[in-house]
Formats: C-alpha cells, structure tokens, sequence
C-alpha cells in the first residue's frame, strides 16, 4: 500500500477539537494549524473564498435521468472494474452501519452498496448514482478532498463544511487511472461517529484494487509490478508500482508509484524500456517468462529493481486480444438457464464443440452470443487455451484483415513497428470468435476461408505461412442463407462455419424472464422484492427489441433513478410500456435454420445419410426421422 499515503494513522474523532478550530476559523479568521488536517482547512479556504455559507441548507439534487444515464454510460469502464471490489468492501464494512460510494473524478456519485437503507435520510439522499458531492455543492466532504487533494483522507462530522453534513463521518481515496491521474474517489460513510480507523485502510485497499483492474485491462503486451526491494510483490506487500510495456518495448502505462519511482512526469509515454533500463527488453521479456520469482531490473542511474508479473501474468497476448481465464469446473462455466429449451441446446451446441465442428450461435441482437461464445469455450476441450474475440462490424473494412490475419512491419501505412499478430493466431490452440460475421466483406471471406481449410495464416506483407490450430465459433443477428443467395455471404464459408447451429430465443419467448430480472438486480445489488409481480406482468409484455442487453440497461436505469430501496415503477425503467406489435416468433426461425443445415449437409455428402449425419454431429436414425417429418 506504499503506493498511497495511508499512514500514521489519523488522529481519534476529538469533537472539542473540531470545534475549537471552526471557531478559530470561522469566528476569528485566524488558521487553527494542527487542529485538523491541513488538507481539511485547505478544502474550507476554498469553500469560503468560493462565497459558500457555513449555514446554507445543502440540497442533494442528483441530475436528470437522462443525465444519470449518460453519466453510468460515460464511466462504464470504471464501473465495470469498480463493482465487485465495492461488494468486498461493503460485506467488510455494512454490518457496521457504513455505506459505500464510488464517483467520478467531478464528485459526482456512480455506484452505492452497503448498509444504505438503515441509515439516515440524509445519507441516503447523498448516495444515489448522479448527486453532485463536489466541494461546490456540498462544501467540504471526504470525496472531494481525497480528489482535490490526490490522497486518502478523513472529514469527521464537524470536520464538514456545511452545518447540515457534520451528521456524516467519512474515509475516502482516490482512485487513479493507469496514466496516474486521478478519475474517481473510494468513500466509507456512515452517520454516526466513533467511525473505526481502519475504514480509511479499506477504502485506500479498494481504491488500488480498482486501479489494479483498470491497469490489467490496459491493451500491453506485458504488465509488471516494480519491487524495489522488499523481495515480493504482493497485494498487501507490493510498491503498487505497475508497468505496462507494447510488444516493441514502448511504454504503454506508468501508475503514479511508478512514475514517482522512476522520476517520470506525468503523462511522460514517448518513452521506451530501452531508454529507461539496461537490460534489453526482448531477453528480459524472456527472462521474466521462465521464472515465477520475476527478473531483475536495473535502472540508467545504477538503481537495481525486479519485476513480477502482474496477477502473475507473465506476457499478455499481443495488443487488443482478448484471453478468457479458465474456470474452476467446466460445469462452473455452463451458463443456468431457467429456460430447459435454451439449457438443452447449449448442451448440445457443447457436445458438437467437443466433436470438433466449428459453431454459428444466431440470435436478435442483445440475446448474449458473445456470453455463450465464452462460456461454450471455458465448458469445453479449450478451455485452457485463448479466447480471441473479434467484432467484424466494429472494424472498418480496410482494417480488418490486419486485425484478423496480422501483418509484418511495413505492410501498409500505419502499420506497427516490428508488425502485429493477428486475431487468428493469437487463438491458436484456443477458439476464435467471430461477432457479427454476416458484415465481414466478401474479399475477406475468401481468405477466412482458406485459413479455415488450409489451417494456416499469412501476415499481410509476408508470403510464410504460419501453421494455427483454432476452433472456431461465429455469431450474427442476420440470415446467411438469405444473404448467400443475395449474394454478399459465400456459401462455400456458410457451410464451413454452420456444422451446428445454437440459437438463442430472444427475451421476450424464454420462460425465465423473472429469473433474468432478479438476477440483475442482483448484479446491481437491489434486492428482488424491488420488482412486484404488477410491474413484473408489465415488463414480460413489452417487446424488449434489444433482449437481454436493453433489459440490464433499463433495470440498472431504475435503480439508479429511484428513491432508495422504493419500490421500482414502469416510469424508472425508461421503456417503453405498449404491448408487443407482432413480434416474431424464433421457434419457424430456428426450425427454418435447421432445415437450411440439414439440406446442406445431404448436399456436401452427394445424398449420403450417413455421412450428412456425420458431418451434422447427429445420429443417422435421428437425421431419417427428421427427413420424414419433411412435407412431399
């Protein structure tokens, strides 16, 4: 934790204290220095140099729903990494009657969780996703000066600027991005005192896990943890000091220990391991692979370091590829389903998998393709290998065959020193999986193809094939056959790609809805009673055109829009509450699919039964009783 300044440890609550230095502050303009923390009486010149009034009434106003929106949107990324280390905190802590708060870098609150609904109504009127809790609008509080202050602080009642807050007691940190500058703010409040000194340890503790998240989601090729001399680097014994380097040695991200370590100014990337160490970073790279213990470092100036690998990660795939961890259990990897159609197929789409064919998961868009994607690998044989995503409508045309094949130096302009390795063989021995592949484009669907057949990948700007060993898994909202035979979809790769097909029913057709919904607010940290059977009759009957993905967004607007722990209306979901227009239906879709395979299957094998079930997974009895069924 040296990587903040935590210690010595703050002074006990000492009410007389406090007052003494309001009153020499306030009444006689004089600066009671070491009667409260300097960073304290700072936050109150500001305040007052500000025009705020000590006795003014503080009004909690979040901002319009519209706003909350956007502001949960625009902080997605923080968030993301911030809730399951806000859960740790608050199981520590709320039994002890604290609440806790994560904001954005402007004081503004995000994320609650802990012992909120058996406090005050004050304090529950603060904490909700979208109030304003900056210096400017509630006068001085631990949140705000842990943010302007770049440090972790206490503000103890009277320590609170404004009259109508000094109910509250408050530890708070900041939290820092991976460039070092602060982006938010960890806070622990409850509205009593007697708060325990280790609250401020916890919330510094959950601030640098959140910043360790956010730093091992920054694209590199490898990150580090600096030990400079302890001998280990571990979460409770670590600098906290992190390095992310690129595939050619180029600096990607510095934390602010590790800046203050090695004297680099803030925001300093144009900077190279070279520059920096003796060592040459492709043999220490090398180095740091072999040994769990980590390799040495020494500085320009002599200083020696040793690097560890950070989560005990030594090398990362190459830049922006993404590697699935493997699951305790392949059945901790199956997804539950509350709905025995879609729990069938997966079971099946599994066993077809672990056959070796390659699988296209279809589905309206929201239905959560790329989720089955993951949890079809980490349930199956490749588990233990990567798992490389690539969204082919994400990426522009010109640049996807660099994304998906690679390139060498020099291939196009803007290409990467030293070249890239490509999404196809960053999977090798792992599984490929290909979003939205109805976009990709008809030239690249050729070259996907003899990569498929050929087991083999060419860099652009290189003739050497490079041999890659993948299981590949397609996704797309669209209908291949319709597009094959407009014409913009090969039908040799449809065949290649569809030797099972696993759709997903769209929300509104799968029988656990209720179960979705609860386990959101779960996800969320509302309890399921938030949801009566009324509203629940409402939300089953709208269309939900965006499945799963639209009803996370709109319970995550509720809860943050609403009155804590009130009850949830159709107003605080956003959606829109007419009844369904002739939705279609997935089951003459799905039937449609499977009649499309089969007949592809039986053309491939020149009319063969047996080998068309083969091929298709199934048994050849099976496939006879399917041909019967057929109409003349």
């Amino acid at each position: 934790m040296s990587s903040r300044a935590v210690s010595p440890a703050p002074p006990r609550y000492r009410p007389q204290t406090i007052w003494d230095a309001r009153h020499a502050f306030f009444d006689e303009g004089t600066a009671p220095v070491g009667l409260v923390d300097d960073a304290v009486l700072r936050s109150w010149r500001r305040c007052s140099e500000n025009g705020q009034e000590v006795g003014e009434p503080v009004e909690f106003q979040p901002v319009d729903r519209t706003g909350v929106a956007r502001l949960l949107q625009t902080h997605r990324e923080l968030l993301d990494a911030a809730r399951p280390e806000l859960a740790d905190l608050a199981g520590s802590v709320a039994d002890a009657g604290y609440a806790v708060l994560l904001t954005d870098r402007h004081g503004h609150a995000l994320a609650v969780d802990g012992a909120i609904a058996q406090r005050s109504a004050p304090l529950r009127l603060a904490f909700r996703a979208g109030v304003d809790l900056s210096e400017s609008a509630i006068g001085t509080n631990a949140m705000a000066v842990a943010i302007r202050e770049a440090q972790p602080i206490r503000v103890l009642g009277a320590e609170h600027f404004y009259t109508e807050t000094q109910i509250f007691h408050c530890s708070a940190a900041p939290v820092f991005d991976p460039q070092g500058e602060v982006i938010g703010a960890v806070d622990v409040s409850r509205d009593m005192p007697g708060m325990v000194d280790s609250t401020l340890w916890l919330a510094a503790r959950c601030a640098q896990r959140i910043e360790r998240r956010l730093f091992r989601r920054r694209q590199a090729y490898v990150h580090v943890e600096i030990d400079a001399g302890s001998g280990t680097c571990t979460e409770a014994a670590g600098s906290g000091a992190w390095l992310a380097f690129g595939e050619s040695g180029e600096l990607v991200a510095a934390n602010r220990a590790a800046r203050s370590l090695m004297g680099l100014p803030p925001q300093a990337l144009q900077v190279n391991f070279d520059s920096l160490f003796v060592e040459r970073f492709g043999a220490w790279v090398s180095a740091l692979r072999r040994s769990a213990q980590g390799a040495p470092l020494r500085l320009q100036d002599g200083v020696r370091l040793r690097a560890v690998a950070l989560d005990g990660t030594a090398v990362a795939p190459p830049a922006r590829v993404a590697v699935a961890a493997r699951p305790a259990t392949a059945d901790a990897a199956r997804p539950v389903f509350g709905d025995a159609r879609l729990a069938r197929e997966f079971d099946r789409a599994l066993r077809a998998l672990r056959a070796g064919l390659p699988l296209l998961v279809t589905g309206e868009t929201g239905t959560g393709k790329e989720v089955t994607a993951r949890a079809l690998h980490a349930a199956g044989p490749r588990a233990t290998g990567p798992f490389v995503a690539l969204n082919c409508a994400a990426v522009p045309g010109e640049l996807l065959a660099g994304e998906l094949f690679g390139h060498v130096e020099g291939a196009f302009t803007g290409s990467r020193r030293s070249g890239a390795i490509g999404k196809v063989e960053a999977a090798h021995g792992g599984t490929l999986f290909l979003d939205e592949i109805g976009d990709m484009p008809l030239p690249l669907q050729v070259a996907l193809l003899r990569v498929l057949d050929g087991k083999e990948v060419v860099r652009l700007g290189c003739n050497q094939p490079r041999p890659v060993d993948v299981s590949v898994v397609c996704a797309t909202h669209r209908h291949l056959q319709q597009m094959v035979a407009q014409g913009v979809f090969r039908e040799d790769l449809m065949y290649r790609l569809c030797g099972h097909t696993l759709h997903l029913l769209p929300l509104r057709e799968r029988e656990d809805f209720d179960a979705a919904v609860d386990a959101l607010l779960q996800r969320f940290g509302a309890h399921a009673g938030r949801v009566g059977p009324a509203l629940r009759a409402r939300l089953r009957a709208l269309p939900w055109h965006g499945n799963l993905r639209q009803l996370a967004h709109a319970v995550q607007r509720a809860l943050a829009l609403a009155e804590p722990d009130a009850e949830l209306s159709i107003e605080d979901f956003g959606v829109d509450s007419g009844p369904i227009a002739d939705a279609p239906r997935s089951a003459g879709l799905l039937e449609a699919i499977t009649e499309q395979t089969i007949a592809a299957a039986l053309q491939r094998a020149g009319g063969n039964v047996t080998l068309a079930a083969r091929q298709l997974g199934i048994g050849r009895a099976t496939l006879y009783r399917r041909l019967k069924r057929r109409p003349d």
